[in-house]
């Protein structure tokens, strides 16, 4: 028969699972997920703040493809064909000013500073 767990090993064993989910939750709070949407030839917004770590979502609900682009010394970010109803995600991990553009519709512009 396995030994039972001391009072002082239970304690333990719950601290341990109230740190793990402590810091699975604040993990969880600093990143975040901001959507662009596509239409019309144009971008939702043209200007958008962000953390290190969040995600930008852009989302065609246009009725013609594009190409999502980034040129930036510390991210670079080529999306391909983009066709309508199709979704792209780009992540930015460090802090700086990004111009997220349409390689096909050069007015398409969305600027990301992330701080």
């Amino acid at each position: 028969m396995p030994a039972r767990p001391t009072r002082a090993g239970r304690r333990s064993a719950s601290a341990l699972a109230l740190c793990f989910a402590a810091g699975a939750a604040a993990g969880a709070a600093w990143a975040a997920q901001a959507v662009v949407t596509q239409k019309d030839k144009a971008f939702s917004t043209q200007r958008l703040d962000l953390r290190p770590g969040d995600t930008l979502l852009i989302q065609n609900e246009d009725t013609r493809a594009h190409n999502i682009q980034v040129t930036h010394p510390l991210l670079t970010y080529n999306s391909g064909l983009q066709e309508p109803g199709a979704n792209e995600r780009i992540a930015f991990q460090r802090p700086g000013d990004y111009l997220v553009y349409c390689g096909i519709h050069p007015k398409m512009k969305l600027r990301v500073k992330v701080q």
